[in-house]
C-alpha cells in the first residue's frame, strides 16, 4: 500500500468515526461533570437512546447536536423558589431559566424538599408542593423513566380495569395466560387504547 492509499483510508476512518459521533444522540446535564453523575444517568436514558448515548456537562459542546433531554440532578429549595418566581441565582440556574424560557423542558432528578416530608411544618412543605406545580407549568418536571411497551399479567380474569391502568402505565402490549378469561369490556377497552391483548403459555 502506497502512501497515498493509507492516507485516504486513514482519512476515511476519521470521517466515518466522526459521522458516527454526530449522529448520536446526547443528553446535557445542567452541572459540572461529575463521574458518578455519569454512572447515575446512564442507566436512566439508555431506555430511551441506546446504550450508545452521549451524557454531556453544563459547557460542554454539543457537536451541533441538539440534546434529547436536559437533566438536573437536583433541584434544592432556594433554587426551586427562585425558578418558580422567574428568577436565578447562579449560572446553572440561569441556563435552566433559559431553557425554560425558550420552551424547552428540564427533568429533574430530586426536588431536595422532599426529604422534609416527615419533619417539615405542613404550610412550609406545602408552599414547596406549590412551587413543584408552578414549575411543572413551566416546563421542568420531575424525570420520567421509560415505562415498559409490554407487561405481563398472571390474573386467569382480565378486567377493564386492569387494561385501563396498563394503559395508563404506557403499555401497548398485555400479555396473559393463555388460559385466561378476557371480559368483553377489558377487549373493548384494550382496542379503543390501540392495546393488544396476547395469550401465552
Amino acid at each position: 500500500m502506497d502512501v497515498a492509499e493509507l492516507v485516504r483510508t486513514v482519512v476515511l476512518e476519521v470521517l466515518e468515526r466522526m459521522d458516527e459521533r454526530e449522529t448520536r444522540p446526547c443528553v446535557m446535564v445542567l452541572a459540572a461533570r461529575d463521574a458518578a453523575l455519569v454512572e447515575r444517568v446512564a442507566p436512566l436514558v439508555a431506555p430511551f437512546f441506546g446504550d450508545g448515548t452521549d451524557i454531556l456537562f453544563a459547557g460542554e459542546d454539543c457537536g451541533g447536536r441538539t440534546p434529547q433531554k436536559y437533566i438536573l440532578p437536583r433541584l434544592s429549595c432556594s433554587d426551586m423558589a427562585d425558578l418558580a418566581a422567574g428568577r436565578a441565582a447562579s449560572p446553572l440556574m440561569a441556563e435552566t431559566l433559559d431553557l425554560l424560557l425558550r420552551g424547552v423542558e428540564v427533568e429533574a432528578l430530586e426536588f431536595d424538599y422532599r426529604r422534609y416530608a416527615d419533619s417539615a411544618p405542613g404550610p412550609l412543605y406545602d408552599l414547596y408542593v406549590a412551587h413543584e406545580k408552578t414549575l411543572a407549568t413551566y416546563g421542568l418536571r420531575e424525570f420520567r423513566r421509560k415505562r415498559p411497551d409490554t407487561a405481563r399479567l398472571r390474573e386467569s380474569l382480565i378486567t377493564a380495569g386492569m387494561v385501563e391502568k396498563a394503559g395508563a402505565d404506557g403499555v401497548r402490549t398485555l400479555v396473559v395466560p393463555a388460559a385466561a378469561n378476557v371480559t368483553p369490556l377489558a377487549a373493548e377497552t384494550a382496542e379503543a387504547l390501540s392495546m393488544s391483548i396476547l395469550k401465552q403459555l
